[in-house]
């Protein structure tokens, strides 16, 4: 199977709106083993989009589709002017797809023997959900084979690290390994096809066996899905050791806290924290010594540590982690150049520093020494 995006919009013209759709669509293809060879945006151009007209038929209002129109409306409590009636026009042998996330239901558009369009609405938090939904089972009825996909998540290995040591894995047709990078981390899905899925997970055990063998402990989550996250696991591992948490924090402002209790659940395991981003702070909220700040600076292990152990032993939790440094894009020296970053961990077993020597922006410096940090914990937690 093969397919193409096309995406409406002139504020993705423009470079106004970022295109997840396309990202989103694209990464769950892949996964479903079809292949994809254009993408096109257009804008909102009546004539611009004769040029994608296909199916050769005049639209008509579907009954079946005003019905869902209408019925959304009034749940929203909204009153529907009947210019919103043509959300609900489709050719006559569409197949309507049910919306429950929006107004606007989607469709499936026979062009052809073998070939169709899928029209869905664009907001992210409609397409994602009707995609999942209603077009990936469509899709996979009709590729005649069966996929099974593993996402491994990796922090604390550089992509070209990951990639050395798995590159003649990644060579392999079926089951077949790619990788994928976010800020910080690295991201791979296996992906077998057959035609079971029992026979797809015996084509993949072997060559997850291989990955974990190779990469170790920078492994932090093996998933089903590409929803995972570092604090996830991180939330998981605390719960799991019985442990609680808190943080203190100068260059992530609040972050790291903040990252942790995005995760449901989190409340169970993260007791609080302090942001402590001048300089007096660390002294009257986590305790560190003045003499100690005015002898090792500011952006120190000593600092990190001293931070960490504080808030610890203050707000009483079995772990604490801190981070100190200079996010830029001024202050730093020859000595303590921009990205210089210490993440202090402390447990009742001991305090130790972390020594980060970060690169990039601003954003990228602090969302790493954010994640470092999280890493930190899930790394403790998990310790025996």
């Amino acid at each position: 199977m093969i397919a193409e995006i096309l995406c409406i919009g002139t504020e993705l013209l423009m470079g106004q709106t970022l295109n997840t759709n396309a990202q989103f669509i694209s990464r769950r293809l892949s996964a479903l083993g079809i292949s994809q060879y254009h993408q096109s945006v257009v804008g909102d151009n009546e004539e611009r989009l004769e040029a994608a007209k296909v199916a050769g038929q005049a639209l008509v209002l579907r009954p079946e589709a005003e019905a869902m129109v209408r019925e959304r409306f009034r749940r929203l409590g909204r009153t529907m002017t009947e210019n919103n009636l043509s959300q609900a026009m489709f050719t006559p042998d569409s197949t309507v797809l049910e919306n429950p996330w929006g107004t606007a239901p989607g469709a499936i558009v026979p062009v052809g023997e073998g070939k169709a369009v899928i029209h869905l609405p664009g907001p992210p938090r409609e397409l994602e959900p009707m995609f999942t939904e209603h077009v990936e089972p469509w899709l996979q009825t009709r590729s005649g084979r069966v996929l099974v996909s593993r996402y491994i998540r990796i922090f604390g290995m550089g992509e070209a690290e990951v990639d050395s040591r798995l590159s003649d894995l990644m060579e392999g047709s079926n089951p077949t390994l790619s990788p994928y990078c976010a800020t910080g981390e690295v991201m791979l899905r296996a992906t077998a096809s057959a035609a079971s899925e029992a026979e797809a997970q015996e084509l993949l055990l072997p060559l997850m066996i291989e990955v974990r063998l190779r990469l170790g402990s920078v492994i932090y989550a093996v998933e089903e899905d590409d929803g995972g996250s570092l604090e996830k696991c991180a939330v998981a591992a605390l719960g799991a050791r019985g442990w609680t948490c808190a943080t203190c924090e100068s260059l992530t402002g609040g972050l790291i806290a903040a990252t942790l209790v995005n995760v449901s659940g989190s409340s169970s395991v993260v007791r609080g924290g302090f942001v402590t981003y001048q300089t007096d702070t660390k002294t009257l909220l986590a305790g560190v010594p003045a003499e100690v700040i005015e002898e090792h600076n500011v952006v120190s292990a000593e600092v990190a540590m001293g931070m960490a152990q504080g808030t610890r032993e203050r707000l009483g939790v079995d772990i604490a982690v801190s981070a100190t440094g200079l996010a830029g894009p001024g202050g730093g020296t020859p000595e303590r150049p921009v990205g210089t970053v210490f993440v202090g961990v402390s447990t009742a077993k001991g305090t130790y520093a972390i020594p980060l020597h970060l690169t990039g922006d601003r954003l990228r410096i602090r969302t790493l020494s954010v994640k470092h940090a999280i890493n930190a914990l899930r790394m403790e937690a998990l310790k025996k």
